[in-house]
């Protein structure tokens, strides 16, 4: 009997361990299963762990340990043995202790103050005076970025960090800037202050902002407190009391003489080709030249795409599409192009628009009349008339060609196309009235950056703009002409700069630079009528502008800045010399605290005058002009100062200025008087901006404000000094985004002071205006909402998807945001009236968008 048990026992290890099985690409949960029969085991383990893991397993006679061992291999999961029939299966600890200490790779000295930055939560910590820092336990797979200004970006994961404990990490000077983000998420996602004191906006990573579905840069921009549109256009900033005009606005180096869509209510930029736009409020490099006030330096992208893809999408005005595709290695070819189908369909957002946009003209007359704030309560319609015939447009398209043409060298060629047109009839058995207006600005440009060595970098850059506006309204009775209108107005710019720069070292570095620009500026205003003295003026100035500059930029230490620079131009036109120079400073007082300063001279030899009188339509009544013997170069003295604080996802700062801008004419500021001689003036601007701002985990909410004191002074015009048409005295905002999942939402709310005006009556049929500016519009508020959802149309496509919704001015409030005036004859009397004209605030304006990208 014990032999047959010994057999027995014998002849059933032998089955045991005689295990072949082959799997192929099999569930690790069904190996382990299986496994567990084989081997008379127990295997321990939550789902979570064995998840998605798929393996390949061959097992031929093979010991239970070499199984284990093999598992564990294939898995990166741990298999611990704790008894003779009971196996464990856990995820391993990826978690590593991030820390280190920074130094300068040539010198060997400690780099404190470095930002060192989790990618995928954007926060991160500050390097101390030693170049130490510490993150604490961190997964091993996430990506770590390290940044200080003079240095190349180094991107780490956390499991490099494993090698040594606290390891010393060397940063390589970087040869091509200095630049450096200051602050990351300034305000929210995608808006960043750099050192410089300029804000960087990306629009790939730009997140929801209160009224807009998707993003739109000029819109966008006007979050920062010290910026803002009281018209509520898109193209109708004002940057710290200026004018827009006075504002220098670049697409890829292109100078923009016309940035917006239908009549500046949407701005003339695909923000999906756009890799960043740098806006200065004031402490702009002497580079930028020829304008007084902001800097708006719009970039699309600059890197080869890597893969094919694009996207589609459309809104409430008009549809997009994009395409970035390789050409090969080292070339790259990104189209976009947008258009409006408003000349098809009219939407919800396309008719509060323009109900906004045609009010006072000759659209809002022939077709449907905007009541004035009397008549509100009036049945709607009621003076309607059917015999106006409005067929409205734009579009935009843009081509860029990037090639890597070494390591160190990139060469891009861009080109943009916008247009605007408005074709306007009203018409019966006798009368033909006819409103044409197209506005085009288009541009190219070829830009070469590089860089020789560690040090030393260039580039070389060309660009051609060209502005042209035009218009014409004819009036006819039984086919014969009664009235003709006629006013063009064409902008030629051609230019180049070539570019040297040295880095002495990590802290210093010298740029030195010189521009050219040939500059054609034409316009023509024609006016013939039955009844009015014939009008026929016109002006060409031809300009070649040479300027040179100098920057030098100097890092003392601690994350501080001093920016030094000097800017001479030269204008044939005028034969006159001017010199800019320019200070920019920031310093750290603390590690949360900063003190900063600006101070600068700077000259624009082109502005707008606003021609109301022989416009009909009263839209695009600016007129590009150039100055001469009679308009003078406007000549702008600014200084800045204030303090940041930046600690915990807090971010508190205050900026004062003063800005005294010269040169001024009354027919570049449409005054509204009777005096229509040329006259000229100054501007004196106080102001202070405001911003709060906190995080906290997915919600982020801001509190802006600027205060604005604007005088004007005409002594031609009124003895005393008056407020500015700009002047704004107080301008509150609060905005608060919130992220969840894959849902963003955001609610805004604005208030400002109205705007100034000029108050008068008629008398014997004259009108008699008041002082300038003497009275003030009601005050201006609206509530803004907006949602985005994010979602991929399949696990296993590329293809994703985005459904965006808004609604601006949500509670409808609509009040006057400019008034003028003109005296009319009563049809029916005969007497002479004066007639009010109000420009009255978009009302509630729902937006839809659907985008959908590969």
């Amino acid at each position: 009997m014990k032999k047959i048990l010994l057999l027995f026992l014998f002849f059933t290890c032998t089955l045991q361990a005689q295990i072949n099985k082959e799997y192929k690409e099999t569930p690790l949960q069904q190996v382990l299963t299986e496994l567990s029969e084989s081997y008379d085991l127990i295997f321990s383990f939550s789902d979570k762990t064995v998840k998605d893991k798929i393996i390949s397993l061959v097992i031929n006679n093979t010991p239970l340990d070499e199984v284990l061992t093999t598992l564990q291999t294939l898995t990166n999961l741990n298999f611990k043995k704790i008894s003779d029939r009971q196996v464990i299966v856990s995820a391993p600890n990826t978690k590593v202790e991030v820390c280190g200490y920074l130094f300068d790779e040539t010198t060997n000295e400690p780099l404190s103050f470095a930002s060192i930055l989790i990618e995928s939560s954007k926060t991160g910590t500050v390097a101390n005076d030693d170049g130490f820092f510490q993150l604490g336990d961190i997964d091993q797979d996430t990506p770590i970025r390290i940044q200080h200004v003079g240095y190349r970006d180094k991107l780490m994961k956390a499991g490099d960090f494993k090698v040594s404990k606290c390891p010393r990490i060397p940063l390589f000077m970087q040869s091509t800037s200095l630049e450096e983000v200051l602050i990351v998420e300034y305000i929210t996602t995608g808006i960043d202050k750099n050192i410089d004191g300029s804000f960087e906006f990306s629009s790939e990573d730009l997140g929801i902002l209160p009224g807009q579905s998707e993003p739109d840069i000029l819109q966008s921009i006007q979050l920062i407190p010290g910026i803002n549109s009281p018209d509520e256009t898109a193209t109708g900033i004002l940057i710290r009391g200026g004018s827009p005009d006075q504002n220098l606005i670049l697409w890829d180096d292109i100078k923009m003489y016309n940035a917006g869509h239908f009549f500046g209510m949407l701005s003339a930029f695909n923000p999906n080709v756009v890799n960043k736009t740098k806006v200065f409020k004031g402490g702009a490099d002497p580079k930028y030249g020829d304008r007084v006030s902001g800097v708006i330096d719009i970039t699309s992208d600059i890197d080869v795409p890597k893969t094919f893809n694009g996207g589609a999408g459309i809104n409430g005005t008009h549809a997009d599409l994009f395409i970035k595709a390789p050409l090969g290695k080292h070339v790259g070819l990104i189209i976009s192009g947008r258009r409006s189908y408003t000349d098809f369909i009219e939407s919800p957002t396309y008719k509060a628009l323009s109900e906004k946009v045609f009010q006072n003209t000759k659209i809002a007359e022939g077709a449907n009349p905007i009541p004035s704030e009397e008549d509100e309560e009036q049945e709607d319609g009621e003076n309607e008339q059917d015999i106006g015939d409005n067929n409205f447009f734009f579009y935009d398209t843009s081509l860029k060609l990037i090639v890597d043409a070494s390591k160190n060298d990139k060469i891009m060629v861009s080109s943009i196309y916008t247009n605007n047109d408005l074709a306007f009839e009203i018409s019966d058995e006798e009368d033909f009235i006819n409103d044409d207006l197209e506005i085009r600005n288009e541009g190219a440009s070829l830009s070469w950056i590089g860089s020789k060595g560690k040090r030393f970098h260039h580039s070389l850059k060309a660009y051609y703009s060209s502005y042209d506006s035009d218009y014409l309204f004819t009036a006819q009775e039984d086919q014969i002409i009664e009235e003709q209108s006629i006013r063009r107005n064409t902008v030629e710019d051609i230019g180049a700069d070539i570019r040297i720069g040295y880095d002495f070292n990590s802290k210093n570095t010298l740029i030195l630079g010189y521009q050219i620009s040939n500059n054609d500026v034409f316009y023509a205003i024609t006016r013939e009528s039955d009844f009015e003295t014939p009008i026929n003026e016109s002006d060409l100035v031809k300009n070649v502008a040479n300027a040179v500059y100098a920057n030098y930029k100097f890092l003392p230490g601690k994350k501080s800045f001093i920016n030094l620079g000097l800017r001479g131009s030269h204008y044939s036109t005028l034969d006159d010399f001017y010199i800019e120079p320019r200070l920019n400073i920031e310093y750290p007082i603390t590690q949360t605290l900063r003190v900063k300063g600006t101070g600068e001279l700077r000259y624009q030899p082109i502005s707008q005058l606003v021609e109301f009188e022989d416009t009909q339509l009263r839209l695009e009544n600016n007129i590009w002009i150039h100055a001469n013997d009679e308009i003078p170069v406007l000549e702008s003295t600014q200084f800045s100062g204030g303090l940041l604080f930046s600690k915990n996802d807090w971010n508190f700062e205050i900026d004062g200025y003063y800005k005294n801008i010269d040169g001024l004419t009354s027919v570049t500021n449409g005054f509204t008087t009777l005096d229509t001689d040329l006259s000229t003036g100054e501007s004196r601007i106080v102001g202070v901006d405001v911003l709060l701002r906190k995080k906290i985990k997915n919600f982020r909410t801001w509190i802006g404000y600027t205060f604005n004191d604007i005088e004007y002074t005409f002594p031609e015009i009124q003895e005393n000094s008056f407020p500015g048409n700009n002047d704004i005295t107080h301008n509150f905002r609060i905005s608060n985004t919130l992220e969840a999942n894959n849902w963003e939402f955001s609610l805004g709310w604005v208030w400002r002071s109205g705007a100034p005006f000029t108050d008068a009556t008629l008398v014997n049929e004259e009108i008699e205006f008041g002082g300038i500016n003497a009275e003030r519009l009601p005050e201006y508020h609206r509530l803004d909402i907006s949602a985005i959802h994010r979602f991929n149309f399949s696990s296993s496509s590329s293809w994703k998807g985005q459904l965006g919704i808004s609604i601006r001015n949500v509670y409808n409030r609509k009040v006057p945001i400019s008034i003028s005036y003109r005296a009319d004859e009563e049809p029916v009397t005969g007497n002479v009236e004066l007639e009010e004209l109000q420009q009255r605030s978009l009302g509630i304006t729902p937006n839809l968008v659907f985008r959908m990208s590969f």
